[in-house]
C-alpha cells in the first residue's frame, strides 16, 4: 500500500443506534421504595432502580440499573472520590426529595423520574424521556430550555453550539479531510451548557446524542451497551462547570515549558543527518525551536521499538546534541505490529494480541506499512494490535520504552490510537470492540504515564497523541487534529474543534499547522496557517514530506512573516506558562470561546471565528484566501487593535484590515501580559528578566498575575513554584492623572528562582509624556531612546507609538516594587 495512505480505511463497528425501531421493553415503572446506603439513596422501581449519590455538593451521581442491581464499581474516567456525606432525603407522597446544600434531586413517584434543581428550588433540567433498556443498551432523555446551548463533547466542527446536532462517539479516524465530519477521533461524553448545569455520560461503549435533533426540547442519550451512569454539575458557567468535570475526571499535569515552544515536525526526517540539518537551518534563520519529531522512519519495521541503525548510526548521541542545543527529541510509536518486527514472536507467544475466536492474534489484512517486498507477498501485509486491556500486556509494552528513549528522549508522539483498524472480530481481555474502543488509548497513555512516573520519578511527560477520550488529559496528552487537508477549508475546520476540545476538559490541542496531506500548501496558507497556531496551545507544523512543512522551505516573505510570530509566541511565554498553571489548577482552558467574556451577548452563543487565548488577548484568525480585512465581534468592554493601538468598543462587531503579515489580534484594555526575551528556546530565555505590556484599562484597578517554577520537574506538586501578583492602578494626585504599575513581592520558591530581577514595563497609549516616573518612590532618570533604556534603565515616552518604556536593573524578587506614572493621561478609551 502506498504510505502516503497510511492513515486510511478505519474499519468502523456498525453503529446502529437502534435505527431498525427496537423496542424499549424496560422502562423504569413507578416507585417501590428506597433505602439510604451511607451517602447513596438507593431507588427501587418496578422495573428500574436509580442509585443516587452526591459526588460533591453540586454534583450528583445517577446510576440507572436492573431492579435490585448493584451500580458500576469502577470507571475508566472517574478519579474523584465522593465526599461520602448523606443527603437529606424526604419523603412526600408523589416524589421522594433528596437534597445536598447545593443541589436537589426530585425523584417523581409515578412515573418513576427525576428533576434536577438548584437548592433553592430553581430547576435546571429533568429526564424528560424515561430510562429505558432492553439487550442492546440504555435510552435516556433530557429536557432542554428553549435558550439552552450545549457545548463540548469533543472533536466537533460544524458548530459550537451543538443544539440541533446529532452524532456518533465513537473514536474514529478521518484521513485528509476538509470540511470535518461528524465524528472524529476524540469523543468525550461531557456537555456543557448555558442553562446552569452539565452533564458527563460515564461510559466507553459506542454511544449517541442526540441534542434536540428529533425533538428540540430533547436531549436523547443511546448507550449501546454496558451500564448507564451520569453526574449532573450544578454551576452558574460553563467555567465552573469546566472545573467541576476536571475534578471528576483529572486534570492536566504541568507541560514542560520546552512543549510550549515551537515543534517542528515532518512526515517524516528520514535520517539522523536530515534531523540535525533541519535544526541547523531553523536557527541559522533565527527562528526558535524546542523540540524535533522524528515519525516512521527512525524504525525498520512498525512495531520495532527499536533504532533502525541504517538511517539513525548514533541516535543516542544525536538526541544528547540536540538536547545540548535546547531541542528536545520526540519519537512516534504505534499499537500495532507487523509480523517483521522484532517484538511480533515475543508477544504472539505471550498472548498480549487482540486475539481471534480461535485465541491466536487476530491479524489485520491489507496493512499499510510493510515493505514492497512483504505487501506483495501471498500473505500480503498484516499487523496485530496490542491489547492494553491486558494488565500483562501494558507492562510488557511499557518495557520497550526505556530501551529506544534511554535518557536523552523528551516526549512521544503515539499514534494510531483510535485503534485506527480495530475489526469487530477482535476479542480483547476486557470484552468486546465495542466495549473499550473508545477507551483504548486513555489506557495507552496511563500505561506510558504511569510507567514513565516509576521510570523518571521527576520528569514531566509529553505525549502527542490523536485519540482520546474522558479523563484522558490526567495523563499529559497533547492532542491535535489529524490528518487535516491542506487547504483553506481545512484550516477553518480548526477553530471550532479547538473550542469544543476546550469545553471538553482537552486544553492542550492544536493542528498540523499548514496541513497534512490532500492538496497544496501556499504560501498564503501556510502563513495564514501558522499565524492561528501562533496562538494554539502547540505550535507544531506537520505534513507528508511531498510538501515543506518548515518556514525556511517557503517565500522570504513567508519566512519572515511566520518567524515573527514564533518569536512572538515566545515573548509570550510567560503569559501562557501562566495559563498553563491556571488549567492545572482550575481546568480553565487556554483557548477559550468568545462568550466567557460575554455571556449574556447572543451573537457569541455559537461564534467561532474568533477566540480568546486566555483573558488577554482576542485572536480572530484569517482562513479564507485572499482575504485581506476581517469583521469580528467583540465581546463587551474595551479592546485594543494589537499592531495599531486603537481602541474598539466591545459589544459589536468592527472591520479591521488584515494584510498578510497581520492577523487580527486585540487586547483587552486593563491586561497586564507578562512576557521575556526571543531566545533561541525556552531555556535560554533569561529567568531574571520579567517585561511587561501594560494596556491602561477603563477601571481604577486591574490586576493579573505570574507564574513561575523550575519548567520541568514535579517539584511544583510539592509546592516548589512561585507566583507574583500584577497590578495597574488609576487614580488622582494633586489634581493630576497618575497611574501605578504594581509587581508585589514573589510568593513561593523553586529550584533556580533568580533573587533579582529586571523589570522593564511598556505601557501603552499614554496620551502624553508624564512628567516623573519613580520607582518605589525614587525617581528615574528620562533617556533619550528606548535603547537607551534597554541599556541603562531609566525611562523614555514615544510620542508616535503613545509608548513608555521603563526599566529597573537588579530588584530583589522578595520585595513590592511600585512604579508610579505621573500625569498619566491614558488615550480616551470607549
Amino acid at each position: 500500500m502506498n504510505p502516503l495512505s497510511r492513515y486510511a480505511g478505519c474499519a468502523l463497528v456498525a453503529l446502529l443506534f437502534w435505527m431498525h425501531g427496537p423496542v424499549w421493553a424496560q422502562s423504569t415503572g413507578e416507585y417501590v421504595g428506597h433505602d439510604v446506603r451511607g451517602s447513596t439513596v438507593v431507588v427501587e422501581g418496578d422495573s428500574a432502580t436509580a442509585h443516587l449519590t452526591f459526588q460533591a455538593p453540586d454534583v450528583v451521581r445517577v446510576d440507572w440499573t436492573a431492579p435490585g442491581a448493584a451500580r458500576p464499581d469502577s470507571s475508566v474516567a472517574v478519579v474523584q472520590e465522593a465526599e461520602g456525606t448523606p443527603p437529606t432525603v424526604r419523603d412526600r407522597e408523589d416524589a421522594l426529595w433528596v437534597r445536598s446544600e447545593a443541589l436537589a434531586v426530585q425523584v417523581q413517584k409515578a412515573p418513576l423520574q427525576l428533576r434536577f434543581t438548584e437548592a433553592d428550588g430553581t430547576p435546571l433540567t429533568r429526564e424528560s424521556t424515561r430510562y429505558t433498556r432492553n439487550d442492546d443498551g440504555h435510552r435516556l432523555g433530557f429536557h432542554l430550555d428553549d435558550d439552552t446551548h450545549v457545548y463540548g463533547t469533543g472533536e466537533r466542527a460544524g458548530s459550537l453550539n451543538l443544539r440541533g446536532e446529532v452524532f456518533d462517539l465513537y473514536n474514529t479516524q478521518q484521513y485528509g479531510y476538509q470540511e470535518a465530519p461528524p465524528e472524529m477521533k476524540v469523543n468525550v461524553p461531557l456537555a456543557v451548557t448555558s442553562s446552569g448545569y452539565g452533564l458527563y455520560v460515564d461510559t466507553t461503549w459506542p454511544t449517541r446524542f442526540d441534542i434536540g435533533a428529533a425533538e428540540s426540547n430533547t436531549f436523547s442519550v443511546d448507550v449501546e451497551g454496558g451500564a448507564l451512569t451520569y453526574y449532573l454539575m450544578a454551576a452558574p458557567d460553563i467555567p465552573a462547570q469546566l472545573e467541576q468535570y476536571t475534578a471528576l475526571t483529572g486534570r492536566q499535569p504541568m507541560p514542560p515549558k520546552w512543549a510550549l515552544g515551537y515543534i517542528q515536525s515532518k512526515y517524516g526526517y528520514r535520517t539522523e543527518d536530515d534531523a540535525r540539518a533541519i535544526v541547523d537551518e531553523l536557527r541559522e534563520n533565527d527562528i526558535p525551536i524546542d523540540a524535533l519529531i522524528l515519525d516512521l522512519y527512525w524504525f525498520e519495521h512498525m512495531g520495532d521499538l527499536r533504532w533502525n541503525r541504517e538511517r539513525f548510526p548514533e541516535p543516542f548521541q544525536m538526541m544528547r546534541d540536540l538536547r545540548a542545543d535546547g531541542v528536545e527529541t520526540i519519537a512516534i510509536t504505534e499499537p500495532f505490529l507487523v509480523p517483521e518486527s522484532g517484538l511480533f514472536d515475543q508477544g504472539a507467544q505471550a498472548g498480549y494480541f487482540a486475539q481471534d475466536e480461535t485465541g491466536d492474534p487476530y491479524l489485520i489484512d491489507d496493512w499499510w506499512s510493510c515493505t514492497e517486498s512483504v505487501a506483495e507477498s501471498d500473505e500480503g501485509c498484516q499487523a496485530a494490535l496490542v491489547d492494553l486491556t491486558n494488565p500483562a500486556a501494558r507492562a510488557w509494552w511499557w518495557g520497550q520504552y526505556p530501551v529506544f528513549m534511554g535518557e536523552e528522549m523528551g516526549g512521544l508522539w503515539t499514534d494510531l490510537g483510535e485503534p485506527e483498524e480495530h475489526p469487530e472480530g477482535m476479542q480483547h481481555y476486557e470484552g468486546s470492540v465495542a466495549s473499550v474502543h473508545n477507551a483504548y488509548n486513555l489506557l495507552w497513555a496511563k500505561t506510558l504515564f504511569d510507567g514513565y512516573r516509576d521510570w523518571r520519578p521527576n520528569q514531566r511527560l509529553v505525549n502527542l497523541t490523536r485519540a482520546g477520550s474522558a479523563g484522558i488529559q490526567r495523563y499529559s496528552t497533547f492532542l491535535w487534529s489529524g490528518d487535516v487537508g491542506r487547504s483553506f477549508t481545512g484550516l477553518q475546520s480548526q477553530p471550532p474543534m479547538l473550542l469544543n476540545m476546550s469545553l471538553s476538559g482537552l486544553a492542550y490541542y492544536s493542528s498540523d499547522l499548514g496541513g497534512f496531506t490532500n492538496g497544496t500548501t501556499t504560501d498564503e496558507l501556510y502563513t495564514r496557517w501558522l499565524q492561528h497556531g501562533a496562538f494554539t496551545p502547540t505550535m507544531r507544523p506537520h505534513g507528508v514530506d511531498d510538501q515543506a512543512t518548515e518556514p525556511t522551505r517557503f517565500s522570504d516573505e513567508t519566512l519572515s512573516i511566520v518567524r515573527d510570530y514564533v518569536q512572538l509566541r515566545y515573548r509570550l511565554m510567560p503569559y501562557l506558562y501562566t495559563l498553563a498553571h491556571e488549567n492545572h489548577t482550575t481546568g480553565m482552558p487556554l483557548t477559550r470561546p468568545l462568550f466567557f467574556a460575554d455571556a449574556d451577548n447572543p451573537a457569541l452563543a455559537n461564534y467561532d471565528d474568533a477566540y480568546l487565548f486566555g483573558d488577554a488577548f482576542l485572536v480572530a484568525p484569517v482562513m479564507t484566501e485572499g482575504q485581506r480585512e476581517k469583521t469580528v465581534e467583540l465581546p463587551e468592554g474595551a479592546w485594543i487593535h494589537y499592531w495599531s493601538g486603537d481602541a474598539y468598543t466591545g459589544g459589536q462587531s468592527v472591520t479591521v484590515d488584515a494584510p498578510l503579515d497581520e492577523m487580527p489580534l486585540f487586547v483587552r484594555a486593563g491586561s497586564i501580559i507578562p512576557m521575556r526575551p526571543v531566545a533561541p528556546h525556552t531555556s535560554a530565555q533569561p529567568q531574571d528578566e520579567l517585561h511587561l505590556d501594560v494596556y491602561p484599562g477603563p477601571d481604577t484597578r486591574h490586576s493579573a498575575s505570574l507564574y513561575e517554577d523550575d519548567g520541568s520537574t514535579l517539584a511544583y506538586d510539592e509546592g516548589a513554584y512561585a507566583t507574583t501578583a500584577l497590578h495597574q492602578t488609576r487614580h488622582t494626585v494633586d489634581g493630576a492623572p497618575v497611574l501605578d504599575l504594581t509587581v508585589e513581592a514573589a510568593a513561593g520558591s523553586y529550584d533556580g528562582q533568580p533573587t533579582a530581577r529586571t523589570l522593564a514595563p511598556t505601557v501603552h497609549r499614554l496620551a502624553d509624556a508624564p512628567t516623573a516616573v519613580t520607582h518605589n518612590s525614587t525617581d528615574l532618570p528620562q533617556r533619550g531612546s528606548a535603547e537607551e533604556v534597554a541599556e541603562n534603565g531609566g525611562f523614555h515616552y514615544d510620542a508616535d507609538t503613545q509608548q513608555l518604556h521603563v526599566q529597573i536593573m537588579d530588584v530583589p524578587l522578595d520585595t513590592a516594587h511600585t512604579l508610579r506614572i505621573q500625569n498619566a493621561e491614558v488615550a480616551s478609551l470607549p
